[in-house]
């Protein structure tokens, strides 16, 4: 089947083309979202439970 390419408009494959290229976009963001692991701090305060906190 071929694709008809209206003069009024923009062709069909571009649209699919964006379409595509939209997604890939959202995956790859996505992926480094949920990837992204921060780095802990090196300088960590615990407060030990037999210490007293007054505020």
């Amino acid at each position: 089947m071929r694709w008809k390419i209206s003069h009024n408009g923009h062709d069909p494959r571009q649209i699919d083309l964006l379409a595509v290229l939209a997604l890939l976009i959202l995956i790859v963001a996505a992926y480094d979202y949920f990837m992204h692991r921060p780095e802990t701090p090196s300088t960590t305060a615990f407060i030990v439970p037999s210490q007293n906190v007054h505020w």
